[in-house]
């Protein structure tokens, strides 16, 4: 018979083979990307984060779509983020642990559910809204993509801020309510400044699960590789960096300085949503330490 303390061992060096491997897998995409990349960054020198133009075969400036990835990103993180607080301040201190059960079940399958059929959602329902609502020729806007994104992520976002403000000690409500503060000033004077850094962690978090979305966003924002003119008129058509490489990489796959481009964007975007991610884990370590 196996003895509680083998199994323990086992398991141990299990999850460090398995930690060691993913990190491992991590570095070599890392680098392939840097390799695939370099062509295009010797060609265009730092003129491929800052041009404008994308001219397959002649041209290569990845702004455009850098610009797009990061104005629909923070547009839907601006629309989701008031509704995945207000929840999450309603699902933690005002509902009843049944209840609470339910609501982060409910929140955790809309989080599971495929790109895809988001993508369709927009397709169907938001763009032909938008183009109604504000008169459009066409509905496929970077608005749309940001609105159709900020529904995505507001699931990943509410369950995220949920346990932040659940993880809040009882004791300080306690305290609070025992110096007559009411139950929402509590959630507010209290709770909710205890809970700041687990909130910014699920904010990084959410950022990260954002800007690495591809094919609901390449459904509905239009596919145009320019700037807005002008730059905050978030009606027109625009590019973002995952729309991009769903759109190109298949049929650029493996030659010449379009598919080098391509994985520079890959690169770009590889180091933004790790950065977010990171930032995330280190926030919601410091929350569930303080």
């Amino acid at each position: 018979m196996f003895q509680p303390r083998s199994i323990a061992i086992f398991f141990r060096v299990l999850v460090t083979v398995l930690a060691l491997t993913a990190t491992g897998l991590i570095v070599l995409f890392f680098l392939f990307l840097v390799k695939e990349s370099l062509p295009v960054f010797q060609a265009e020198g730092v003129g491929f984060l800052t041009g404008r133009d994308w001219w397959a075969g002649e041209s290569y400036g990845a702004w455009p779509m850098i610009f797009g990835s990061a104005i629909v990103t923070l547009l839907a993180l601006g629309l989701a983020l008031p509704f995945a607080l207000a929840g999450a301040v309603v699902a933690s201190e005002f509902l009843s642990s049944r209840l609470r059960w339910w609501a982060k079940s409910l929140m955790e399958l809309f989080a599971g559910v495929p790109g895809i059929v988001y993508g369709l959602l927009g397709v169907g329902v938001l763009a032909p809204a938008v183009k109604e609502f504000f008169g459009l020729i066409d509905g496929n806007t970077l608005f749309t993509a940001a609105l159709l994104l900020g529904i995505m992520v507001l699931p990943t976002l509410l369950t995220l801020a949920d346990d932040a403000l659940h993880a809040v000690p009882g004791k300080f409500r306690d305290q609070a309510q025992s110096l007559g503060l009411s139950r929402l000033r509590t959630v507010w004077a209290v709770v909710l400044p205890q809970a700041k850094a687990g909130l910014l962690g699920a904010v990084f978090l959410g950022l990260g699960r954002a800007m690495g979305e591809t094919i609901a966003v390449m459904l509905v924002i239009g596919g145009r590789d320019r700037m807005p003119a002008p730059w905050y008129n978030l009606f027109q058509p625009g590019q973002s960096i995952p729309s991009k490489l769903g759109r190109e990489a298949a049929e650029a796959v493996g030659a010449g300085l379009q598919w080098n481009a391509l994985m520079g964007l890959g690169l770009m975007l590889f180091l933004m949503v790790l950065g977010m991610t990171v930032a995330g884990h280190l926030f919601l370590k410091r929350g569930r330490a303080a």
